[in-house]
């Protein structure tokens, strides 16, 4: 199932591969409750000029908790970003830095 939820794939492609009905990998993941999950949205928030940290957003940031198999990775720059469980805060932030510098 994991295999139908890569970029790009085609689950009539994959089931074709494996011999089993499309429909059947559908049944699959409603009864063993592996319904591809939303990434989650994020919004942009951007501080008032010369703003420090105020205390709104520190409370913010306590109750903004990381979804299920994410983790919270505070960056060097003060922004705080979400990561599945087990990464590298270093890569993390080397991976958004290269990410930044492509735009």
């Amino acid at each position: 199932m994991q295999e139908t939820e890569k970029p790009g794939a085609s689950v009539a492609q994959v089931c074709r591969r494996h011999g089993i009905a499309t429909s059947m990998l559908f049944r699959w993941r409603v009864e063993f409750d592996l319904t591809a999950r939303k990434a989650p949205q994020l919004a942009t928030v951007a501080l008032a000029d010369g703003a420090a940290n105020p205390p709104a957003l520190a409370a913010l940031r306590d109750l903004v908790q990381p979804p299920d198999g994410m983790i919270a990775i505070e960056l060097e720059d003060g922004r705080r970003v979400f990561a599945p469980a087990g990464s590298n805060p270093a890569a993390v932030e080397r991976q958004l830095a290269k990410r930044e510098t492509s735009r």
